[in-house]
């Protein structure tokens, strides 16, 4: 019997281009507010919204709305348990691509 392969502990939330390039851009950072990733990533507000709320569902990112200065001001980052799964993820997608055929 072969032993189970990577694809099989891939995350299909991950998978949307556009969450991928969320979490991309989240990996490194502490925070951004919901504008600034918006024009990071050349989305509108209706669709960045839209996937930060799956995101937000699955417990990968956080968004908190604040007030700086009487202004709101929407914050995301990447949770604890998503920084983790998301890491995994790409531990497991380097093996998916990297794969060898015996």
């Amino acid at each position: 019997m072969t032993a189970e392969q990577p694809r099989a502990h891939l995350t299909t939330v991950m998978h949307s281009p556009i969450r991928l390039a969320i979490l991309g851009s989240l990996r490194h950072i502490q925070q951004v507010t919901f504008a600034d990733l918006r024009e990071a990533l050349d989305l509108s507000a209706a669709e960045l919204s839209r996937q930060l709320g799956i995101l937000e569902q699955e417990g990968m990112v956080e968004i908190a709305k604040l007030r700086e200065r009487r202004r709101p001001v929407t914050q995301v980052r990447l949770s604890d348990s998503g920084r983790e799964r998301f890491e995994k993820y790409l531990a497991q997608l380097r093996l998916v691509v990297q794969g060898d055929i015996p």
